[in-house]
């Protein structure tokens, strides 16, 4: 089948959600760091600091557990998580006005380092050059809103035709229903489209379990369930690869 179309992870992929040399528990915890402030300047008893953002760390892994183990969607969303987390730090019943200003706290301090990956740009208008389709599917618990300013900031908007936001959504990878949206919003059939991404899980077997042809970003680790074997279709070290690999599959 003649391919029409790629899908794209966000971060990771397009954007980078880590400072440089930093670490995804490094990103969590800057973005906690800024709601712990919030709430230490409004007056509510916290733990200790570093108490504390250990406590948002273990909270950041736990909720991503369950979302590879079940389909519940009440985790999807930010506000949630942060009023799940003051609990955890002994602050309840924090007001909604309160929990919008957090979550705009704890997306502004990740967002401060927020760069797209090398080659993105370039890598989008190659691909249109090529009359090919573009979408991005994110699994996240921000709104959507929050990160298609980035995509505005850094100019890559213009190049993606569609774009999911698993919060907005209400499902997430590894699960087909993802997929499926964006294959239906680019009017394409699995077949016709590849996936790619830097995570062998979410990304590549995800996208594999939907029909789609899988494209891994290599990464130092390859983090998969226990027992779970996948095989990208094509394996990049860069964006700018990817068009190299697309020409050898039209």
């Amino acid at each position: 089948m003649t391919l029409h179309g790629v899908i794209f992870d966000l971060g990771g992929t397009l954007l980078h959600y880590t400072a440089p040399g930093g670490s995804w528990e490094d990103t969590e915890k800057t973005g906690a760091k800024a709601v712990y402030d919030l709430l230490y300047e409004a007056g509510y008893p916290l733990p200790p600091l570093v108490q504390a953002l250990a406590t948002a760390w273990d909270q950041a892994l736990a909720m991503w557990s369950r979302l590879i183990r079940t389909p519940d969607t009440s985790d999807l969303y930010l506000n949630r998580q942060l009023g799940l987390l003051a609990r955890r730090w002994g602050v309840d019943g924090i007001p909604p006005e309160m929990l919008d200003a957090l979550a705009g706290a704890y997306m502004a301090a990740i967002q401060s380092y927020v760069r797209p990956l090398d080659g993105a740009v370039d890598t989008l208008r190659g691909l249109r050059g090529r009359g090919l389709r573009t979408g991005l599917i994110s699994n996240t618990i921000w709104p959507g809103s929050s990160h298609r300013r980035d995509l505005d900031r850094y100019g890559l908007t213009p190049y993606l035709d569609d774009q999911v936001f698993s919060a907005d959504a209400g499902a997430w990878k590894p699960h087909r229903d993802i997929f499926e949206m964006e294959l239906t919003a680019l009017a394409l059939k699995p077949e016709e489209a590849i996936f790619v991404g830097d995570s062998l899980y979410f990304d590549v077997w995800g996208a594999q379990q939907a029909g789609l042809r899988g494209v891994w970003i290599e990464q130092k680790v390859r983090w998969l369930p226990d027992g779970l074997e996948v095989t990208p279709d094509a394996i990049i070290q860069n964006l700018p690869e990817l068009l190299d690999v697309i020409e050898t599959w039209r």
